[in-house]
């Protein structure tokens, strides 16, 4: 039986195959994980569904997978499927209905079709590179020019592929871009099949008119933030206002208190108190705590406050969600702030811990950046961006005082935010920041 990459959650379409963790031959249990799958922005391990010995891996490190494509052939499985003796005479059944010509013998096997959909292009010139390469450098020997247009030729040579190694897929061999791209997938894999890891940076190196250059697949953590912030800027009509709170007393407060949480084993940092500050404005502004349901014409208020925190991982961005932050004290938000940022970073959050985020904290401050403008992410209507508090002289009592200014951007939907409420919330978070202890007090 062929085991398919079942549903994982909502919105989950599929991912790139992170790691292999059984080879043909190998005996697995009932839930025994088969592969890693790194999803839009989580890695989770994908379960075999019955007990069974791996006949043939259908995919490998490295390749994108979608719901319902099939990763494994079990044999001797406890529970069978329907598609195991549909697929099984579909191998023999070819050859006696239509006889293989002499020209499609190096054609591949149809009963490896459907798993291998996918990599069909790549496929053509890994499987038969020695008859491709010979008949091709015969002809060119022969001073046949390589059936190539002139568009095709220029990304041969920016992508260093000489055309003669490279097997044309229309009429007659003639190569086309895709074929060019194909080559070079293709020799990227076997590059990053070798032991010294080929370019030594997983991708593989390319002299060009211009000078080296390397190329790597773009993995499905980066193809999702990039679709996701193009359709929020395209989309979005985003207004950002910008303010500076005062912290100087907040951070007296914070010093002061920080013994206490690190006796219990956790740091009281300024997101922390970020996410209480944030909370307390948007029930003051349910607007900005709310989405747009565009298809039925209604705005979604949310009773509860599920604030996202942005977190720099080597992967990339990824904002898992602190829930229910009104119902917690600063000591459960820092200490599962804590691990879940350290299990982000880690690649071991869980995808339920990535869904339900009604507001968005990207706090910058850590990595010394100054002001700038967040993105808004959808379909939340609002995003906190907070940059590097800095020592500043302010006026005050007929004098200029030090005082710590803390740089704060907030990024609003204007569908359904207007100007005077986003002034009103940023001024909001700035109040709570500068008397922190008056929150409590009710005032």
């Amino acid at each position: 039986m062929k085991v398919e990459l079942p549903f994982l959650a909502e919105g989950v379409e599929g991912g790139d195959v992170v790691q292999v963790l059984v080879a043909e031959g190998e005996r697995v249990t009932e839930g025994q994980s088969l592969i890693e799958l790194e999803t839009d922005k989580a890695t989770v391990p994908v379960p075999s569904p019955v007990a069974g010995t791996v006949a043939k891996l259908l995919i490998r490190q490295g390749d994108h997978l979608q719901v319902g494509q099939a990763i494994v052939e079990l044999d001797g499985a406890q529970e069978g499927q329907p598609a195991q003796p549909t697929s099984k005479p579909a191998a023999p059944a070819a050859p006696q209905t239509e006889p293989p010509p002499p020209q499609a013998q190096a054609a591949p096997d149809r009963g490896n079709e459907e798993p291998d959909a996918k990599q069909a292009p790549p496929r053509s010139v890994a499987e038969q590179p020695a008859a491709a390469t010979s008949a091709e450098r015969g002809s060119a020997s022969a001073g046949a020019a390589v059936p190539a247009s002139p568009s095709v030729r220029r990304l041969a040579r920016e992508l260093g592929v000489d055309l003669a190694r490279v097997q044309g897929s229309e009429s007659g061999g003639r190569i086309t871009a895709e074929d060019v791209k194909a080559y070079v997938r293709e020799r990227t894999r076997r590059t990053e099949a070798r032991p010294d890891g080929g370019a030594g940076q997983g991708g593989d190196r390319f002299t060009t008119l211009y000078g080296s250059e390397r190329r790597e697949a773009l993995p499905s953590l980066r193809r999702k933030i990039a679709a996701n912030m193009a359709q929020a800027w395209s989309t979005i009509p985003h207004v950002h206002q910008f303010q500076e709170a005062d912290i100087t007393d907040l951070l007296v407060l914070q010093e002061r208190y920080a013994p206490k949480f690190k006796e219990k084993g956790v740091r009281l940092t300024m997101t922390s108190l970020l996410l209480k500050a944030v909370t307390h404005a948007l029930k003051l502004y349910p607007q900005l705590n709310a989405t747009i349901d565009l298809t039925n014409g209604e705005v979604v208020y949310k009773d509860y406050y599920n604030i996202g925190v942005a977190v720099d991982t080597p992967a990339g961005l990824i904002v898992p969600v602190i829930h229910q932050v009104d119902r917690k004290d600063l000591f459960q938000i820092s200490v599962e702030l804590a691990d879940l940022a350290e299990r982000t970073r880690n690649r071991q959050v869980k995808l339920e811990e990535l869904r339900g985020a009604t507001f968005t904290v990207s706090n910058m401050g850590g990595i010394g950046a100054g002001p700038f403008m967040p993105i808004i992410n959808p379909p939340e209507v609002g995003i906190l961006g907070v940059g590097r508090g800095r020592m500043t002289p302010v006026y005050r009592d007929g004098g200029f005082v030090p005082r710590t200014m803390l740089p704060l951007c907030v990024a609003y939907d204007h569908r359904l935010v207007d100007g005077a409420v986003g002034a009103r919330f940023t001024n909001e978070i700035v109040k709570v920041l500068e008397d922190f202890q008056a929150m409590f007090l009710g005032l």
